[in-house]
């Protein structure tokens, strides 16, 4: 059912680097856009559908890294040169720290008169 967004929080655009630790090695992408239930992230190689990964990045101007336990929800594929491939994690365990800076991170940067974002934020340059 591709083009319906179950998301039922807001979710803001970001464009830092990411970490995947799967069971294929560690993936370095870029986080494409976040929410307080997942993560999109550019990548050039794809961990499998419903693999278990680490999420580990740190936000701007803060310097502890945020860890998280989430599962490969589904890949999106681009074309060849101009979109890159990313996917979407859902954050299934994290510490309270990692769980409280999301929060902050999102009501911070969230501009609650656009809508819910529906398409995918530029591609970081």
């Amino acid at each position: 059912m591709q083009g319906v967004d179950k998301r039922r929080t807001a979710r803001v655009a970001i464009n830092f680097k990411v970490k995947l630790d799967t069971i294929r090695g560690t993936f370095n992408g870029v986080g494409r856009d976040i929410s307080e239930g997942g993560i999109g992230v550019y990548l050039e190689k794809l961990p499998p559908l419903n693999s278990s990964v680490g999420v580990r990045f740190s936000f701007p101007d803060i310097d502890d890294e945020i860890k998280i336990t989430g599962e490969v929800m589904y890949h999106r594929r681009g074309e060849p040169g101009v979109y890159d491939d990313w996917v979407g994690v859902k954050f299934l365990r994290m510490d309270s720290f990692s769980q409280t800076t999301i929060h902050k991170f999102i009501k911070t940067n969230y501009d609650s008169s656009q809508p819910l974002m529906h398409t995918p934020p530029p591609l970081p340059k």
